[in-house]
């Protein structure tokens, strides 16, 4: 079952301030025996559990500590407050395939790159994906968590190649990996593409009752489909026919 979940970024104060509003928000569901709420400690989870992470958006040198090593966006020796940096955070249930969307009022090449994160001691970063510059900007995304007996292990980017954008003229293939969009034809640029970034989220590995988790199988098997497109289309279908009733 794909679920949409739409989360606008902030910008990166503090992240205590940030993780504050963030459990605000997020709903609990019945079925939730997590509640470990904060991307930045550690938790184990189960299959149909909540888990928070965040996503950090920032310049690439951004994330590295002595222009070096790459740390975890909680760890606060990266000064990530003081680096025009913005943050998403979202509960995902595990092993659900979900799309999450950002949207923020900011221009889009203020994403430069982002870090998916979760965790304290065992703390699991992905490494730098390329957003958006001042020309381009990449809005489709796939992101998989990987856990091992219910403790992440690692977050990963899925490349989908650069098929979908051949033969376009609104897009094109950067690095051979990504189908990016111009930035001028952005709606926040006064162009006509709504530019939100879309990530497919899936799961793999195990959970703390050792129960596999499959929906990074179902994500693959789909990789043909964007659950962002398959949104969009039906975002302007409601859209329309809500108008037509005025």
């Amino acid at each position: 079952m794909a679920v949409l979940r739409r989360t606008p970024t902030m910008s990166f104060t503090t992240i205590a301030a940030i993780l504050a509003a963030a459990i605000a928000v997020l709903s609990v569901s019945a079925s939730d025996n997590n509640r470990v709420y904060s991307p930045c400690l550690d938790t184990t989870v189960a299959r149909s559990d909540g888990f928070t992470f965040g996503i950090a958006f920032a310049a690439k040198d951004s994330f590295l500590y002595n222009s070096t090593l790459q740390l975890s966006p909680c760890d606060s020796r990266l000064h990530l407050s003081t680096a025009n940096s913005q943050i998403a955070v979202f509960r995902p249930k595990v092993d659900e395939i979900s799309l999450l969307t950002v949207n923020s009022s900011s221009s889009p090449d203020s994403y430069r790159y982002m870090v998916a994160f979760s965790g304290r001691k065992y703390a699991s970063r992905s490494t730098p994906a390329f957003v958006a510059n001042g020309s381009y900007i990449v809005t489709s995304f796939t992101l998989v968590l990987e856990f091992k007996k219910g403790r992440l292990q690692n977050l990963y980017w899925k490349r989908d190649g650069c098929a979908k954008c051949s033969g376009s003229t609104s897009s094109v293939c950067l690095n051979g990996q990504d189908c990016a969009i111009k930035t001028s034809n952005c709606k926040n640029s006064g162009g006509k593409v709504d530019c939100s970034l879309g990530i497919q989220l899936a799961f793999s590995g195990t959970d703390k009752h050792f129960s596999a988790l499959n929906s990074w199988y179902e994500v693959s098997n789909l990789r043909q489909y964007s659950l962002y497109g398959l949104y969009s289309n039906l975002k302007d279908s409601l859209t329309t026919q809500y108008s037509n009733f005025f």
